[in-house]
């Protein structure tokens, strides 16, 4: 592979890749002819890759030997050392040191390298060798372990020789580089001659409908007959954070997409054998389990009614509308609702609608109440104030009617009604001395039963 600049401006670089994809568990090797010593700051060598594009950000690349000096530090013509690293990215998404696990370590002037790696289930160990074959000196080892390891998926096998700017660089200036891969190999970890993927397991099924909400489960045939069995759950190509069980429910993320399912386990045979399922068809909205409400309160003007939701999918949310008599109220759009004298005689409903990231709404209403009965005023007893002597005024204190009453009064004397007398006010005259006075307030008002109220009478009129 060689990269060159003949046009004085940054060459983009060199690469290949498998057509074959899901290599999967198995020992991958390559030699090499490149004393990556020398290597330009601005040029990247990535050694053997294994990459799964439709993957990231995620578990999508381990890098068995890649070596670089990154950009030649901060300042153009500043010293910065090649090293090589092993290593994989976990969360492609994330920065170098937060998505990576990598372990950088210093090469030599080797002019040939040997460079092996073994992926079995969470664990990677890489070796680079001197020379050819694995009988130089064993430069260095590294083995990474954990959850964050990769599963095999659909990866394909990259190489690739690419310019970087970053740093100091001088990318416009690169020199020919040429790197000479002289073999690749890759034994699968299930036999020499029985590779991962091949025709000695089934493929696993999914049953379950591919509704938000419902739970999927793979259907693994004779693949994995163990506790050891790997299972990574896929959306849209891409892994699932934390979809590593035989089961997955789908969530609103998952809606118009396909999820598959890959799983890795052992044969009758004792075989490692991973096998990627067909895509499911685009999941489709859930189904909200709904229960018709209920309408609570006293079904009387002036009074407030609630309501009782019902059963619903947990997590949904509701809008509310009142109906009188079958029409729907303007406005009264909240989980209560006062009755008003509009209302006096019609019958009460509720519409519920469920709303849910991924499902479908519903709606649901309610019983209708009795018709609605007439009000009840608030009617205080009121009282008279003012000096009892002819010639001075007398005032009927109310008190505090439902608000938008109408009051009309009438005064008495000694029992007998003073005609005329239906004022707030009345003025004493000689005929009242010797007698008592008391007013009666009569209250009135749309939706609610009419209200009496006397109040007591008065001393002597002097």
């Amino acid at each position: 592979m060689s990269i060159t600049n003949p046009s004085g401006s940054a060459p983009a670089g060199a690469e290949f890749q498998s057509t074959r994809q899901g290599f999967g568990y198995g020992t991958y090797s390559t030699t090499v002819e490149k004393d990556v010593s020398s290597l330009q700051k601005e040029a990247v060598w990535g050694c053997l890759f294994t990459y799964d594009a439709e993957a990231g950000p995620g578990y999508n690349e381990i890098d068995l030997c890649e070596a670089s000096a990154w950009g030649g530090g901060s300042a153009y013509g500043q010293s910065w050392p090649v090293s090589q690293g092993h290593g994989y990215w976990f969360d492609a998404g994330k920065l170098p040191g937060e998505g990576n696990n990598t372990v950088d370590f210093p090469v030599t002037a080797n002019p040939v390298l040997t460079h092996r790696m073994t992926w079995a289930p969470g664990k990677l160990t890489f070796e680079t060798y001197a020379g050819e074959g694995y009988s130089g000196a064993l430069l260095k080892r590294t083995v990474l372990e954990g959850s964050t390891v990769p599963v095999p998926a659909r990866e394909r096998i990259h190489f690739n020789l690419w310019v970087v700017g970053s740093g100091g660089g001088d990318p416009a200036h690169v020199k020919p580089e040429t790197v000479t891969i002289r073999d690749f190999s890759f034994t699968s970890a299930a036999s020499a001659t029985t590779e991962l993927y091949g025709a000695a397991a089934p493929v696993p099924a999914i049953a379950g409908a591919p509704n938000v909400g419902a739970a999927l489960t793979a259907s693994t045939g004779t693949e994995s007959s163990g506790p050891g069995t790997a299972y990574r759950w896929y959306r849209a190509g891409a892994p699932i954070p934390g979809a590593t069980g035989p089961t997955y429910a789908l969530t609103a993320v998952d809606l118009g997409k396909a999820v598959g399912v890959s799983v890795t386990g052992s044969t009758a045979d004792g075989q490692l054998v991973s096998r990627h399922s067909a895509p499911t068809a685009p999941v489709r909205p859930g189904t909200l389990a709904a229960s018709a409400p209920s309408v609570t309160g006293t079904v009387k003007v002036g009074s407030a009614l609630g309501v009782r939701p019902g059963i619903w999918t947990t997590g949904t949310v509701y809008k509310y509308q009142w109906y009188r008599s079958g029409v729907p109220i303007t406005g009264a759009a909240a989980a209560t609702y006062r009755l008003i004298a509009a209302d006096a005689g019609k019958k009460m409903s509720i519409r519920i609608t469920g709303i849910k990231p991924g499902y479908q709404p519903a709606a649901k209403t309610s019983a209708v109440t009795a018709p609605v009965a007439a009000g009840t005023l608030k009617a205080p007893v009121p009282a008279v104030s003012g000096i009892l002597r002819a010639g001075y005024v007398l005032t009927a204190n109310s008190g505090a009617w439902t608000p938008g009453t109408t009051l009309r009064f009438q005064w008495y004397r000694s029992g007998v009604v003073i005609t005329g007398a239906t004022g707030r006010t009345y003025r004493l005259v000689a005929a009242d001395r010797a007698d008592t006075l008391k007013v009666r307030v009569s209250g009135s008002l749309s939706g609610y039963t009419a209200a009496i109220r006397f109040s007591a009478p008065t001393a002597r009129v002097r």
